[in-house]
């Protein structure tokens, strides 16, 4: 008898530690998470991978977000999210969206995600994004004044948002969630998240909810190389 009991108790056992590991691959898959390691830690670790799953999600979801300047949309119909972190790629994304879409842009947003990191590092970090977005504001002021688009183009303000959280999962679900219809991110990062954003924009490029727009290290010097055969060209002419 205690030895039917003992088999029941663990075949019980076994199908919880199935069903916890078929629950985990599902939910944690629909997150963005590899479905096949989730399961696995479900069926080997049962009630443990729950917790842990639930740390996971804890740790990734946005602990806050900072409006930095609110923003002035334009008169068009494309909506355009761009990931700012002060590496060369992303401070040639949104004029690099501008360059594309011209008065077809509406709402132009700027976002930079952060770590959740409370120490003096941390702080800094922040503040040297909220910096960042600022110059990148008013590199897009001073691209409409230069730039021969209609009147109603140069009214355009963009909004600037600082966030929290792990930044492909962060500026995905702000793309998908507000309705933007493009989003624009450099192929490779700086500061703190250095490490990360080169696998961010591979992530987004992937499995974006929108279309993305990923912005290489080439476009500043191809920007450069046209203006110095414009000037080239102005000066040789008599």
């Amino acid at each position: 008898m205690r030895q039917v009991s003992y088999t029941v108790f663990l075949s019980l056992l076994m199908v919880t530690f199935a069903c916890i590991g078929f629950v985990l691959a599902i939910v944690m898959g629909r997150l963005g998470h590899s479905p096949y390691a989730w399961g696995l830690l479900g069926l080997v670790l049962g009630p443990i991978a729950l917790l842990l799953a639930l740390v996971e999600v804890r740790r990734e979801r946005p602990w806050w977000t900072r409006l930095v300047a609110s923003g002035n949309p334009g008169r068009g119909p494309a909506d355009v999210l761009v990931g700012i972190d002060g590496s060369p790629e992303s401070a040639a994304a949104a004029t690099a969206a501008l360059e594309l879409l011209g008065d077809r842009v509406g709402r132009l947003t700027l976002v930079a995600v952060t770590e959740v990191d409370d120490s003096v590092a941390g702080r800094e970090e922040r503040e040297r994004l909220r910096q960042e977005l600022e110059r990148q504001a008013e590199a897009v002021r001073a691209w409409l004044r230069e730039r021969d688009v209609p009147v109603q183009a140069k009214q355009l303000v963009p909004e600037l948002q600082l966030m929290s959280g792990p930044a492909a999962r962060i500026l995905d679900a702000i793309a998908a969630e507000d309705g933007y219809g493009l989003l624009v991110v450099g192929a490779r990062g700086a500061g703190m998240s250095s490490v990360l954003l080169g696998s961010v924009a591979t992530k987004l490029a992937a499995r974006a909810s929108v279309p993305v727009l990923v912005i290489g290290d080439q476009v500043r010097k191809g920007r450069a190389d046209r203006r110095l055969r414009s000037v080239d060209r102005a000066d040789s002419r008599p």
